[in-house]
């Protein structure tokens, strides 16, 4: 009996060439964890994303390596329609709400690799860096409202960094406990939330009167 005398390397295919680059790698264990649910092992991942599970390490890194891939990928689509929903609505109440809202349909959406992803430990670089750069946008805004507003802009970190670790708790909490209607609870949030910021975001109508054009 004939044996080859060319070995494949470890985790590589046979025929020793590597299968996915790392956008395909990444999208691929996405679909798993969809699938599968969010409490998918590598080896799970590794195996639907039909690779072995040196390639899945050596292309993106460890579980956290992919857990902050991934987190990027959604804070982005949720930042990509909160931006869309706030720039729809006709004031900045309605604007508020329908952030809201649309963070939280965005979360439903795509719910297993939203819970997948937020397994990033609190106090961790990549926890640092995940809530970076979802209140960004939050900050600049907020910052730039008080400014205009004559008010203290330095408050500006502590509302967004409140608002996200708000949404990811009432978002993670009721994906896995809570069956109320989402709609209902975007309102039940944004009422609670809005309370805070209308002083700054929305002027009393004294003040909305002597706008031009109003």
């Amino acid at each position: 009996m004939s044996t080859s005398s060319t070995r494949r390397g470890p985790g590589r295919p046979k025929g020793g060439r590597v299968v996915a680059d790392r956008e395909t790698l990444l999208a691929g264990a996405a679909e798993v964890i969809r699938s599968q649910g969010p409490d998918v092992t590598m080896d799970d991942i590794a195996a639907g994303a039909s690779v072995t599970k040196p390639i899945l390490y050596r292309t993106i890194g460890d579980k956290a390596a992919l857990v902050t891939a991934l987190a990027e990928w959604i804070i982005d689509d949720l930042n990509r329609a909160v931006n869309a929903a706030s720039r729809a609505a006709p004031d900045p109440r309605a604007a508020f709400g329908a952030s809201i809202r649309a963070y939280l349909h965005g979360v439903d959406a795509d719910r297993n690799l939203y819970l997948f992803v937020n397994a990033a430990a609190p106090g961790s670089d990549e926890f640092r860096r995940l809530v970076d750069r979802s209140s960004a946008a939050m900050i600049s805004g907020f910052s730039s409202a008080r400014a205009r507003a004559g008010l203290d802009p330095e408050v500006a970190p502590a509302w967004a960094w409140s608002i996200v670790g708000t949404l990811q708790i009432v978002a993670t909490m009721w994906l896995r406990d809570d069956g109320r209607d989402l709609d209902t609870l975007a309102r039940e949030v944004s009422e609670l939330l809005w309370s805070g910021l209308a002083p700054t975001l929305d002027p009393p109508p004294s003040a909305r009167d002597r706008t031009p054009g109003a």
